[in-house]
């Protein structure tokens, strides 16, 4: 199982490095079509890792004071942050896909929305921080 979470891990990290890469520097290969299907599969394995942490620490619970309230933000804020960017990546890359308009302003049908300028970033955040988590996790797991 650690090996399995490592490869993810370095995964996750490879493709947010990729996709910083060509959002920064605008680089021309790969197209962004291909970008996205790595993107699909590391939004899903990120959600999947978020999830299985979330339900962890709730079973755990959580203690009174500070430490609480810290595992109680280190369990949910990436699981939620992972179901944002699920929706709106979904609800961009299916718009995308199928060649759909998403806005009309005065009666012109425009292409695509800004909101790829918010999924990018937010993408880039939570794969690297989940890539982390789940290469420290399979540290611990290995160790035993």
């Amino acid at each position: 199982m650690a090996i399995l979470m490592r490869l993810l891990a370095v995964y996750m990290m490879l493709t947010a490095l990729l996709v910083a890469v060509k959002f920064i520097f605008a680089i021309p290969q790969p197209d962004w079509g291909t970008v996205d299907w790595l993107m699909a599969a590391t939004v899903v394995i990120a959600l999947g890792a978020a999830y299985h942490g979330k339900s962890r620490a709730d079973a755990a619970g959580y203690a009174e004071g500070e430490g609480g309230v810290r595992r109680f933000l280190d369990a949910n804020v990436p699981f939620y942050a992972a179901c944002a960017l699920l929706i709106a990546f979904a609800f961009q890359w299916s718009a995308k896909l199928g060649d759909h308009s998403q806005l009309i302003v005065n009666g012109e049908e425009l292409g695509y929305s800004s909101l790829w300028a918010y999924i990018n970033p937010l993408f880039i955040a939570l794969a690297g921080a989940m890539s982390a988590r789940m290469w420290s996790a399979a540290n611990r797991a290995r160790k035993g």
